[in-house]
């Protein structure tokens, strides 16, 4: 069977669990539930998930992919730097709350979640770098030579696994203050900053 069809397949079956999850909650989850869902025999289920928890981590490692996807994505909707930020910090902090699934996952399962990001963390970091990077550069920190872009890069992705992991009750309030911390950054004066362009000899 071809590799393309396969992972469609794997999708499908990934996407019905999402759905299970929702409708059922974790404890209640069944594998019939997700073939029911996916609209696929049990058969064909258990030649990709073996058992109920490969197919729970299979699905904490797509929804990593997604949340990644989804922040790129909002970046390129942006043709401004800080519009592509503000996009992305939106995207983060409403992201699990628009998705029911992962919302019962992280309330009933985080450690799983927890397991498909660490996992999934270094690949996640080298593919927000590259939109981040030419933003950051400009910022007075790496101008000033106080941290690399990596660490900033390092930083953000961290921050943005933190809010995907532990969601606030107001994404409005949460985008709000990541915003505000982020302009301290693009600050070009360095008030009062050692080693900023002020504090040289």
């Amino acid at each position: 069977m071809p590799t393309a069809l396969r992972q469609t397949t794997k999708e499908r079956i990934l996407d019905g669990a999402r759905q299970a999850l929702a409708l059922h909650g974790l404890g209640k989850l069944g594998m019939s539930d997700v073939c029911e869902c996916a609209g696929i025999s049990r058969g064909t289920l258990y030649r990709y998930f073996a058992t109920r928890d490969e197919l729970l981590l299979g699905l904490s490692h797509w929804e990593a992919e997604r949340f990644r996807e989804r922040l790129l994505q909002a970046m390129q909707k942006a043709p401004e730097d800080e519009g592509r930020l503000r996009l992305m910090f939106e995207a983060a902090t409403r992201h699990v709350q628009e998705d029911p699934a992962l919302q019962r996952l992280l309330e009933s399962d985080g450690a799983r979640v927890l397991q498909g990001i660490r996992q999934q963390y270094g690949a996640i970091r080298e593919q927000l770098r590259a939109p981040l990077a030419p933003i950051l550069e400009r910022t007075l920190p790496v101008r000033s030579g106080q941290v690399s872009v990596d660490q900033l890069v390092d930083w953000l992705t961290r921050i943005l696994i933190s809010i995907y992991l532990f969601p606030g009750s107001d994404p409005k309030e949460q985008e709000q203050g990541l915003w505000a911390m982020f302009q301290m950054l693009l600050s070009s004066e360095g008030e009062g900053g050692e080693g900023g362009e002020g504090g040289k000899e």
